[in-house]
């Protein structure tokens, strides 16, 4: 388990999230073993870099779910973008880096709304549940506050950070 480096150069969806979730859990149970056969074992971090225009809330949120519940630290390197989902996954970092040519980007979470009445009811409700996640997910982990993010919303815009903007933010920990 030396290699400790995994990557997310793509958009965010199962084939993406998959194996990066699979080795996160390798190394864990690894790291696992070693605490119970070395009293002095000390975990070495997994590092996950992240250049990425964003992608499913559903892949994403499960991947968040596997980096909070690893015991061994998991630090997110952005080289390039954080955008949208992959925002929220850069910020679920135990400890949160950024490239200084790096930029970061939060929206409202977008989705295909189509079909009948009832279809289309529903879909809004479960696309508005999953911007009350994401966002009390993004609050909880960072500085911002809930009046940034309605700003966005409320201006339908995209609002793009650089590394700077993002540490003051509490986005990131610090930029290398």
């Amino acid at each position: 388990m030396n290699d400790r480096t995994l990557y997310l150069f793509d958009g965010v969806h199962k084939n993406s999230v998959k194996p990066i979730v699979e080795q996160i859990i390798k190394i864990n149970l690894f790291d696992e073993d070693k605490d119970k056969k070395e009293k002095e074992y000390k975990r070495m971090p997994i590092d996950l870099i992240i250049n990425s225009n964003g992608g499913s809330v559903y892949d994403g949120l499960g991947l968040i779910n596997v980096m909070e519940n690893s015991k061994t630290p998991l630090h997110t390197y952005v080289y390039g973008l954080a955008a949208s989902m992959s925002l929220l996954i850069a910020a679920s970092g135990h400890k949160r880096y950024s490239g200084r040519y790096s930029t970061f980007m939060y929206h409202s979470v977008s989705t295909h709304i189509d079909g009948q009445l009832a279809n289309i009811r529903n879909r809004v409700e479960e696309t508005q549940r999953l911007q009350e996640i994401y966002d009390e997910c993004l609050l909880a982990k960072t500085s911002l506050q809930a009046e940034d993010l309605h700003r966005v919303k409320e201006h339908q815009r995209n609002w793009y950070m650089n590394p700077e903007e993002a540490l003051a933010c509490g986005i990131i920990d610090g930029i290398v």
